[in-house]
């Protein structure tokens, strides 16, 4: 996790410095779900590839993951295939970390206390990723069921777990908020979150999904990964910008702008931070390109012929 925190640095200084080639992403929807296709090429280490990743709600009926996704690494100088991986895991582990990037550039230094609303793949690496740039004691989870947050508790090891009852108890004493969740509504009141507070919002991607409400938005200095695809696709923004309590223009950085020191990040003890993440392609480039390198100097993975 923390190689790839690193890779998210490197990642979202040359997508804000504007060196990074990454068109919007391509969504197709079914009836049962909506198919993503994110190209894109870092200059940097001549990373070159694309991600399809899948999102289909009803798949746990199937005995299926919600997510599935693979990742095809080129050779920027040929062209030619050169790996294909499994972006499921690859997707969790690079969300994982841009939002522990945020935490790491944006929380307060002793923030020790997290309030994580999902219990799935992307909330567990959200929490692994907050653990390792934060000295976390104490975690409380809430999952729409409730049962995943169980088995997230007894998995837990080096903290003080509990499932929370409500979003009210789950807010208690935070001063990390993550949501990580597939609900369409605002998952806790932002008008209950405490001064000082640092949210990372992962599981929104449409337009009209929202985990995070306007009263929140409005409190809070709100960071993206990038402006165009957070206006294009974030909910958690547009709702708030079409009912007028928001501004594009009220976006006050990028998380590049921040690791390249171009814009301020966290002012004073007292602010609300708010890190909303539509997720970008140059993620699954930096991390895929890193990945290539690390199994090939180990002599890992199995070469096929195609």
């Amino acid at each position: 996790m923390s190689e790839a925190i690193d890779a998210m640095r490197d990642a979202f200084g040359q997508l804000s410095a504007g060196e990074a080639d990454v068109p919007r992403r391509l969504a197709i929807n079914t009836p049962d779900g909506v198919s993503l296709f994110m190209p894109g090429y870092l200059p940097a280490r001549g990373d070159l590839a694309a991600k399809i990743v899948s999102v289909y709600t009803g798949n746990p009926a199937r005995g299926l993951p919600v997510v599935n996704a693979v990742v095809v690494l080129l050779d920027s100088s040929t062209g030619v295939p050169v790996a294909l991986m499994n972006g499921t895991s690859l997707t969790a582990l690079r969300t994982g970390a841009a939002g522990g990037l945020a935490t790491d550039l944006l929380a307060l230094p002793e923030a020790d206390t997290v309030a994580l609303f999902g219990a799935g793949v992307q909330a567990r690496t959200q929490l692994e990723a907050v653990r390792a740039v934060r000295p976390i004691r104490r975690v409380r989870i809430l999952s729409s069921s409730g049962e995943s947050a169980g088995r997230l508790v007894t998995e837990l090891e080096g903290v003080d777990a509990e499932v929370a009852s409500d979003p009210v108890h789950c807010l208690e004493g935070a001063r990390i908020i993550i949501t990580a969740t597939n609900a369409s509504e605002p998952v806790f009141p932002g008008a209950l979150v405490a001064p000082g507070t640092h949210v990372t919002g992962v599981g929104s991607f449409t337009p009209d999904m929202q985990e995070v409400d306007a009263a929140l938005v409005t409190r809070a200095k709100v960071f993206v990964d990038s402006r165009e695809a957070a206006l294009a696709e974030a909910g958690d923004l547009i709702v708030p910008i079409r009912e007028g309590s928001f501004r594009p223009e009220d976006i006050h950085a990028e998380l590049g702008e921040l690791v390249r020191g171009l814009r301020s990040g966290r002012e004073d003890a007292s602010e609300i931070t708010f890190f909303k993440s539509v997720g970008n392609a140059v993620q699954d480039v930096a991390v895929a390109g890193r990945i290539f390198r690390r199994a090939r100097s180990m002599d890992l993975g199995t070469v096929v012929e195609l």
